[in-house]
């Protein structure tokens, strides 16, 4: 299986996950963070522009095999845009007992071992909307910036994937802010001295 197909049958079972209300699996000792409230705004009205933009073209094109063509198109377009969505919302951030797993779009973009966090805090940060790496801090906010901040002892390796290779963010980062729907417990989580335990604490489901 190449990767394109790889990433295509992820999409897929990602889109699926969705559909039924559930994230992808993760380990009983784990705790999953996600990072949705608020997301859905712009995908929604994108695809209300498409439906209304089918509809139009449909009654303004006079040949059925166009019309057809570009409705299925338009299709295929919404289709794409919900599996993106899913992808995002089947695989939340992580904190296991051993590391916080981060994600973006599905892909993990950096594994920060537990002891290596030196601090955490509730902060808010308003201005960069897209993921960034800024003079070795790791942004991962949505379009409300990002909620919590966390300071590490030692810089790990990042990497923010992206469609094209040379968009893509590789470095190291020492710090961290992040946009989580719970801040407040994910801040609890890491700073208190003992790890979470997945059967006390059961794993979240979303839309």
């Amino acid at each position: 299986m190449t990767v394109d197909a790889g990433f295509q049958v992820g999409r897929w079972r990602s889109l699926l996950l969705w559909m039924r209300g559930r994230h992808a699996p993760v380990s009983a000792d784990s705790t999953v963070f996600t990072a949705t409230r608020g997301t859905l705004a712009m995908p929604l009205m994108f695809g209300a522009a498409t439906v209304i933009e089918m509809a139009v073209l449909h009654l303004l094109i006079p040949w059925l095999w166009l019309s057809a063509a570009v409705a299925a198109l338009s299709m295929a377009a919404l289709v794409a845009l919900a599996s993106s969505i899913a992808l995002a919302r089947v695989h939340p951030h992580v904190l296991s007992a051993e590391a916080l797993t981060l994600r973006t779009s599905g892909t993990v973009v950096a594994t920060v071992n537990r002891a290596s966090i030196a601090s955490a805090r509730i902060h808010r940060r308003y201005g960069v909307v897209s993921p960034a790496l800024d003079e070795g801090r790791l942004v991962l906010p949505n379009q409300d910036g990002t909620n919590v901040a966390i300071e590490l002892s030692v810089a790990i390796p990042v990497l923010v994937p992206a469609i094209l290779q040379r968009w893509q963010i590789s470095g190291t980062a020492h710090s961290l802010s992040l946009q989580v729907d719970d801040p407040a417990a994910l801040v609890a989580s890491l700073t208190r001295s003992e790890p979470p335990l997945g059967a006390d604490r059961p794993s979240r489901t979303f839309s």
